[in-house]
């Protein structure tokens, strides 16, 4: 059971990846507002019409705040700062950057969530930062700006916050109930955002870009956030967080085979480091707090 567990974490971590590449990709088409705001509506739309299929409902007037606060800082907030900074910065190197996910979801874990973490897990982190460092290290490419990392690290933080929050009410709400409620929570500033953004940067869909926003839409929102609430639910942030580091890992690869962008040998040393990181931290459990219940999961 603990295996399936991880391996979602890692599936969602594949698609993720996915999403840097068309983000990249549609960046030509769109201002990357209007493509968060785009994404978020069609997104909502989906997993409310799984909800109602699955004979399950969204409490939004009982619990509208907590759906508010976790869809501003996950779906608008983390979101809307990615699609920034890949409109600024290569996606190989912005999947690199992404290394810094891991730490702020600890952090937030240990202090919005009370989330325990092992010494160990601690340790698997550091070695999977140190391969993140070595990925950053042996970067080919040029420096996509000062201004793109910040808003690519700033992002990250939110994810952090956003993951935090999600083991704070996952006792509320099954993955998702709360994937849902926090889509449509997120839908409002983002479609505001991107109507703005529309107003000087119009919409000029290809055949590819319509491919892109489709897969944005669905595998790297609906399914992929299922996933990633589904596995840190039961596994704990601290068991979760490692897992982030195989996102650069995935992101330097697909952009290699479909981006053509290039990949050093530091980076590959760098991204087996990082792999065996994530996978020394899925064999350490997480201590588990005297007052956890079982966590309500979709079937």
């Amino acid at each position: 059971m603990r295996g399936k567990f991880i391996l979602l974490l890692v599936a969602a971590n594949m698609l993720w990846a996915g999403n840097y590449l068309a983000g990249r990709v549609l960046r030509i088409s769109m201002g990357p507002f209007t493509l968060n705001g785009i994404r978020w509506i069609v997104s909502a739309a989906i997993l409310m019409l799984i909800v109602r299929q699955r004979g399950e409902r969204v409490p939004f007037r009982q619990e509208w705040k907590a759906f508010v606060l976790m869809g501003f800082v996950g779906m608008f907030l983390f979101s809307s700062l990615t699609y920034w900074g890949l409109a600024m910065v290569p996606a190989g190197e912005a999947g690199l950057l992404s290394g810094f996910t891991p730490l702020a979801v600890l952090v937030a874990g240990f202090l919005i969530a009370g989330d325990r973490v092992r010494l160990g897990q601690w340790a698997m982190v550091a070695v999977s930062i140190g391969g993140e460092l070595l990925l950053l290290g042996g970067s080919g490419s040029e420096s996509g700006g000062v201004m793109g990392a910040v808003v690519l690290i700033m992002a990250a933080l939110a994810w952090g916050v956003y993951t935090a929050l999600g083991r704070r009410y996952r006792h509320r709400f099954s993955a998702l109930v709360l994937t849902a409620g926090a889509a449509v929570g997120g839908v409002v500033p983002s479609a505001l955002l991107g109507l703005w953004n529309l107003s000087y940067q119009p919409v000029r869909l290809t055949a590819e870009s319509v491919l892109a926003l489709a897969y944005v839409s669905t595998l790297a929102s609906v399914v992929a956030f299922m996933m990633w609430s589904a596995g840190v639910n039961r596994l704990g942030s601290g068991t979760a967080a490692p897992y982030m580091n195989l996102l650069p890992v995935f992101t330097a690869v697909l952009a290699v085979l479909l981006l053509h962008e290039s990949l050093t040998v530091t980076q590959m040393e760098g991204g087996l480091i990082v792999i065996a990181g994530a996978a020394g931290a899925g064999f350490i459990r997480s201590p588990a707090r005297v007052t956890e219940q079982p966590t309500s999961m979709p079937e």
